[in-house]
């Protein structure tokens, strides 16, 4: 996993006075929750006509790519091409809707169902004893 990559970007969000988890489990959980409320005020404005609000654009872009990034290809199995689809669905939405080139409408609202489903997932495995971490 590109866990670096992730260290590196919260390390400069505890410059602006963020704090960055060490867990690698936490640190995936918090980009999922910055994902999961980006595409929810995104979900919000499309649904509503509005314009989009850049800054949760540009929360779900970053997001998206620390995620992409920290998929481990060589011993992730079947689930890190699945994920990466998964984040690159919700890229496409994303950038879409900011074009305003939307060909599904429901896809921001799709993109945040399966955010959240994840987020739950994600939270589960984090609880489960003996969790490995790495």
């Amino acid at each position: 996993m590109s866990l670096d990559l992730a260290r590196r970007s919260y390390g400069r969000a505890a410059q602006a006075g963020l704090t960055a988890p060490e867990d690698p489990h936490a640190i995936i959980g918090v980009a999922l929750t910055e994902l999961h409320g980006a595409l929810e005020a995104l979900s919000h404005a499309v649904a509503a006509g509005d314009h989009l609000p850049p800054g949760p654009m540009t929360r779900a872009l970053s997001a998206i790519y620390l995620l992409q990034n920290s998929l481990d290809f060589e011993q992730g199995g079947d689930i890190a091409p699945a994920l990466f689809q998964v984040y690159e669905y919700c890229r496409v939405q994303v950038v879409a809707a900011f074009r305003r080139e939307i060909e599904d409408p429901e896809g921001i609202a799709k993109a945040l169902s399966f955010i959240a489903s994840l987020r739950t997932a994600w939270s589960q495995i984090g609880q489960e004893p003996g969790r490995a971490v790495g």
